[in-house]
Protein backbone atom coordinates (compact mmCIF):
# COMPACT_ATOMS: atom_id res chain seq x y z
CA UNK A 1 0.00 0.00 0.00
CA UNK A 2 1.32 3.43 -0.95
CA UNK A 3 2.02 6.16 1.57
CA UNK A 4 0.72 9.66 0.82
CA UNK A 5 2.74 12.82 0.28
CA UNK A 6 1.39 16.35 -0.14
CA UNK A 7 2.94 19.38 -1.80
CA UNK A 8 1.45 22.77 -2.58
CA UNK A 9 3.30 24.93 -5.08
CA UNK A 10 3.24 26.76 -8.39
CA UNK A 11 5.11 26.05 -11.63
CA UNK A 12 8.22 27.89 -10.45
CA UNK A 13 8.92 25.23 -7.82
CA UNK A 14 8.44 22.13 -9.99
CA UNK A 15 12.24 21.71 -10.50
CA UNK A 16 12.76 21.76 -6.72
CA UNK A 17 9.90 19.32 -6.24
CA UNK A 18 11.66 16.93 -8.62
CA UNK A 19 14.89 17.20 -6.60
CA UNK A 20 12.94 16.48 -3.40
CA UNK A 21 11.21 13.48 -5.00
CA UNK A 22 14.54 12.14 -6.22
CA UNK A 23 15.99 12.38 -2.71
CA UNK A 24 12.95 10.53 -1.32
CA UNK A 25 13.25 7.80 -3.95
CA UNK A 26 16.97 7.24 -3.36
CA UNK A 27 16.70 7.11 0.43
CA UNK A 28 13.44 5.15 0.70
CA UNK A 29 14.05 2.12 -1.51
CA UNK A 30 11.01 -0.04 -2.09
CA UNK A 31 8.55 2.43 -0.55
CA UNK A 32 5.82 3.61 -2.90
CA UNK A 33 4.18 7.03 -2.62
CA UNK A 34 1.01 8.62 -3.91
CA UNK A 35 1.90 12.28 -4.43
CA UNK A 36 -0.91 14.81 -4.06
CA UNK A 37 -0.25 18.27 -5.49
CA UNK A 38 -2.69 21.06 -4.59
CA UNK A 39 -2.24 24.01 -6.92
CA UNK A 40 -4.16 26.84 -8.52
CA UNK A 41 -2.65 27.40 -11.95
CA UNK A 42 -0.13 24.78 -13.10
CA UNK A 43 -0.67 23.99 -16.78
CA UNK A 44 -1.89 20.59 -17.91
CA UNK A 45 1.30 20.08 -19.93
CA UNK A 46 3.49 20.69 -16.87
CA UNK A 47 1.37 18.34 -14.78
CA UNK A 48 1.55 15.64 -17.45
CA UNK A 49 5.35 15.93 -17.64
CA UNK A 50 5.63 15.84 -13.84
CA UNK A 51 3.40 12.78 -13.65
CA UNK A 52 5.51 10.99 -16.24
CA UNK A 53 8.68 11.78 -14.28
CA UNK A 54 7.22 10.46 -11.03
CA UNK A 55 6.20 7.23 -12.78
CA UNK A 56 9.93 6.54 -13.16
CA UNK A 57 9.98 6.17 -9.37
CA UNK A 58 6.74 4.13 -9.41
CA UNK A 59 5.03 7.11 -7.74
CA UNK A 60 1.58 8.30 -8.80
CA UNK A 61 0.79 12.01 -9.11
CA UNK A 62 -2.68 13.25 -8.13
CA UNK A 63 -2.97 16.94 -9.05
CA UNK A 64 -5.81 18.86 -7.38
CA UNK A 65 -6.67 22.28 -8.75
CA UNK A 66 -7.89 24.72 -6.09
CA UNK A 67 -9.86 27.84 -6.88
CA UNK A 68 -7.78 31.01 -7.00
CA UNK A 69 -10.13 32.95 -4.74
CA UNK A 70 -10.08 30.44 -1.86
CA UNK A 71 -7.68 32.59 0.16
CA UNK A 72 -8.09 35.88 -1.68
CA UNK A 73 -8.70 37.64 1.66
CA UNK A 74 -5.44 36.42 3.22
CA UNK A 75 -2.12 38.17 3.37
CA UNK A 76 -0.23 37.12 0.24
CA UNK A 77 3.20 38.28 -0.92
CA UNK A 78 5.73 37.13 -3.51
CA UNK A 79 7.59 35.29 -0.77
CA UNK A 80 4.43 33.73 0.67
CA UNK A 81 2.19 32.72 -2.25
CA UNK A 82 -1.39 31.61 -1.69
CA UNK A 83 -0.45 28.00 -2.45
CA UNK A 84 1.17 27.65 0.95
CA UNK A 85 -2.19 28.11 2.70
CA UNK A 86 -3.65 25.01 1.10
CA UNK A 87 -1.93 22.68 3.57
CA UNK A 88 -4.07 24.08 6.40
CA UNK A 89 -7.22 22.98 4.60
CA UNK A 90 -5.79 19.79 3.10
CA UNK A 91 -8.70 17.82 4.51
CA UNK A 92 -11.08 19.86 2.35
CA UNK A 93 -9.24 18.98 -0.86
CA UNK A 94 -8.03 15.42 -0.40
CA UNK A 95 -10.03 12.18 -0.82
CA UNK A 96 -12.27 11.32 2.12
CA UNK A 97 -10.77 7.85 2.47
CA UNK A 98 -7.27 9.28 2.98
CA UNK A 99 -6.56 9.30 6.72
CA UNK A 100 -3.01 10.64 6.99
CA UNK A 101 -0.55 12.46 4.75
CA UNK A 102 2.94 13.94 4.99
CA UNK A 103 3.25 17.53 3.77
CA UNK A 104 6.71 18.70 2.67
CA UNK A 105 7.97 22.06 1.43
CA UNK A 106 9.72 21.77 -1.94
CA UNK A 107 12.92 23.37 -0.57
CA UNK A 108 13.81 20.20 1.33
CA UNK A 109 15.92 17.10 0.90
CA UNK A 110 15.10 13.73 2.43
CA UNK A 111 18.47 12.15 3.17
CA UNK A 112 17.45 9.12 5.26
CA UNK A 113 14.40 6.80 5.40
CA UNK A 114 11.02 8.25 6.38
CA UNK A 115 9.93 5.00 8.07
CA UNK A 116 9.99 6.18 11.70
CA UNK A 117 8.27 9.46 10.89
CA UNK A 118 5.49 7.72 8.99
CA UNK A 119 4.99 5.35 11.93
CA UNK A 120 4.54 8.23 14.39
CA UNK A 121 1.26 7.92 16.29
CA UNK A 122 -0.63 11.21 15.97
CA UNK A 123 -4.09 9.80 16.64
CA UNK A 124 -4.58 12.38 19.43
CA UNK A 125 -3.28 15.32 17.37
CA UNK A 126 -4.06 17.13 14.12
CA UNK A 127 -0.43 17.62 13.15
CA UNK A 128 3.11 16.59 13.95
CA UNK A 129 5.71 19.30 13.36
CA UNK A 130 9.07 20.59 14.58
CA UNK A 131 10.02 23.90 16.15
CA UNK A 132 13.16 25.68 14.97
CA UNK A 133 13.13 27.90 18.05
CA UNK A 134 14.20 25.20 20.49
CA UNK A 135 17.77 26.49 20.29
CA UNK A 136 16.90 29.51 22.44
CA UNK A 137 13.87 30.66 24.40
CA UNK A 138 13.92 34.17 22.96
CA UNK A 139 12.17 33.45 19.66
CA UNK A 140 9.63 31.24 21.39
CA UNK A 141 8.84 33.96 23.92
CA UNK A 142 8.49 36.63 21.24
CA UNK A 143 6.08 34.47 19.24
CA UNK A 144 4.09 33.48 22.34
CA UNK A 145 3.53 37.15 23.13
CA UNK A 146 2.82 38.08 19.51
CA UNK A 147 0.29 35.28 18.97
CA UNK A 148 -0.98 34.85 22.52
CA UNK A 149 0.06 31.19 22.73
CA UNK A 150 1.91 29.08 25.29
CA UNK A 151 3.40 26.44 22.95
CA UNK A 152 6.58 26.32 20.89
CA UNK A 153 6.47 28.06 17.53
CA UNK A 154 6.28 25.23 14.99
CA UNK A 155 7.65 25.40 11.46
CA UNK A 156 5.03 24.54 8.84
CA UNK A 157 7.49 23.20 6.25
CA UNK A 158 6.96 19.60 7.35
CA UNK A 159 3.58 18.51 8.67
CA UNK A 160 2.39 15.00 9.31
CA UNK A 161 -1.36 15.55 9.06
CA UNK A 162 -4.10 13.49 10.71
CA UNK A 163 -6.75 14.16 8.08
CA UNK A 164 -9.56 12.61 10.08
CA UNK A 165 -9.06 15.04 12.95
CA UNK A 166 -8.30 17.88 10.56
CA UNK A 167 -11.70 17.46 8.91
CA UNK A 168 -13.39 17.34 12.31
CA UNK A 169 -11.54 20.23 13.99
CA UNK A 170 -10.40 22.68 11.31
CA UNK A 171 -13.22 25.00 10.30
CA UNK A 172 -12.42 27.09 7.20
CA UNK A 173 -14.66 29.90 8.45
CA UNK A 174 -12.64 30.10 11.68
CA UNK A 175 -9.44 30.50 9.66
CA UNK A 176 -11.09 33.16 7.51
CA UNK A 177 -12.19 35.07 10.62
CA UNK A 178 -8.78 34.77 12.26
CA UNK A 179 -7.03 36.17 9.19
CA UNK A 180 -9.56 38.99 8.94
CA UNK A 181 -9.07 39.93 12.59
CA UNK A 182 -5.28 39.50 12.73
CA UNK A 183 -3.92 40.18 9.26
CA UNK A 184 -1.85 43.14 10.48
CA UNK A 185 0.03 40.87 12.90
CA UNK A 186 0.73 37.90 10.61
CA UNK A 187 4.43 37.80 9.77
CA UNK A 188 4.48 34.28 8.30
CA UNK A 189 0.78 33.92 7.57
CA UNK A 190 0.20 30.16 7.29
CA UNK A 191 2.74 29.40 10.01
CA UNK A 192 1.21 32.00 12.32
CA UNK A 193 -2.27 30.55 11.72
CA UNK A 194 -0.97 27.03 12.38
CA UNK A 195 0.55 28.05 15.71
CA UNK A 196 -2.10 30.46 16.94
CA UNK A 197 -5.07 28.24 16.16
CA UNK A 198 -3.71 24.69 16.42
CA UNK A 199 -0.43 24.88 18.37
CA UNK A 200 -1.87 22.88 21.28
CA UNK A 201 -2.89 20.10 18.87
CA UNK A 202 0.58 19.54 17.37
CA UNK A 203 2.76 16.55 18.26
CA UNK A 204 6.35 17.85 18.65
CA UNK A 205 9.06 16.42 16.42
CA UNK A 206 12.81 16.86 16.81
CA UNK A 207 13.96 19.43 14.26
CA UNK A 208 17.49 18.00 14.32
CA UNK A 209 16.01 14.86 12.74
CA UNK A 210 12.89 15.91 10.84
CA UNK A 211 13.21 19.60 9.94
CA UNK A 212 16.88 20.54 10.11
CA UNK A 213 17.33 24.25 9.34
CA UNK A 214 20.30 24.15 6.94
CA UNK A 215 21.27 27.72 7.86
CA UNK A 216 22.05 26.79 11.45
CA UNK A 217 24.75 24.12 11.39
CA UNK A 218 26.84 25.86 14.05
CA UNK A 219 23.86 26.25 16.39
CA UNK A 220 22.91 22.58 16.10
CA UNK A 221 26.52 21.54 16.64
CA UNK A 222 26.70 23.63 19.80
CA UNK A 223 23.33 22.43 21.05
CA UNK A 224 24.36 18.80 20.59
CA UNK A 225 27.72 19.34 22.35
CA UNK A 226 29.47 18.78 19.01
CA UNK A 227 27.86 15.40 18.40
CA UNK A 228 25.75 16.52 15.40
CA UNK A 229 28.59 17.03 12.95
CA UNK A 230 28.23 16.35 9.23
CA UNK A 231 28.96 12.63 9.56
CA UNK A 232 26.31 12.28 12.30
CA UNK A 233 23.78 14.22 10.25
CA UNK A 234 24.20 12.01 7.21
CA UNK A 235 23.50 8.97 9.39
CA UNK A 236 20.63 10.36 11.48
CA UNK A 237 18.95 13.46 10.06
CA UNK A 238 16.01 12.61 7.81
CA UNK A 239 14.90 15.97 6.41
CA UNK A 240 17.08 18.98 5.57
CA UNK A 241 15.17 22.24 5.14
CA UNK A 242 16.71 25.12 3.19
CA UNK A 243 14.77 27.87 4.96
CA UNK A 244 14.91 31.57 4.15
CA UNK A 245 15.45 33.57 0.98
CA UNK A 246 18.89 32.18 0.10
CA UNK A 247 18.27 28.91 -1.74
CA UNK A 248 20.83 26.23 -2.70
CA UNK A 249 19.79 26.07 -6.35
CA UNK A 250 20.85 29.71 -6.75
CA UNK A 251 24.30 30.45 -8.09
CA UNK A 252 25.79 32.24 -5.07
CA UNK A 253 24.44 30.02 -2.29
CA UNK A 254 27.20 28.97 0.12
CA UNK A 255 26.77 26.91 3.25
CA UNK A 256 27.61 23.46 4.63
CA UNK A 257 24.93 21.79 2.51
CA UNK A 258 25.14 23.60 -0.83
CA UNK A 259 27.23 20.86 -2.42
CA UNK A 260 24.87 18.17 -1.15
CA UNK A 261 21.88 19.91 -2.72
CA UNK A 262 23.73 20.38 -6.02
CA UNK A 263 24.61 16.67 -5.92
CA UNK A 264 20.91 15.81 -5.71
CA UNK A 265 20.21 18.25 -8.54
CA UNK A 266 22.67 16.26 -10.67
CA UNK A 267 21.10 12.97 -9.60
CA UNK A 268 17.66 14.32 -10.54
CA UNK A 269 18.85 15.04 -14.09
CA UNK A 270 20.27 11.53 -14.28
CA UNK A 271 17.19 9.73 -12.93
CA UNK A 272 14.63 11.82 -14.82
CA UNK A 273 16.49 12.20 -18.10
Amino acid sequence: MADALLLTLDENYIPQMKVLMTSIYINNPGRIFDVYLIHSRISEDKLKDLGEDLKKFSYTLYPIRATNDLFSFAKVTDRYPKEMYYRLLAGEFLPEDLGEILYLDPDMLVVNPLDDLLRTDISDYIFAAASHTGKTDMANNVNRIRLGTDTDYYNSGLLLINLKRAREEIDPDEIFSFVEDNHMNLLLPDQDILNAMYGDRIYPLDDLIYNYDARNYSSYLLRSKKQADLAWLMDHTVVLHFCGRDKPWKKNHRNKFTSLYKHYMSLTKRYLA
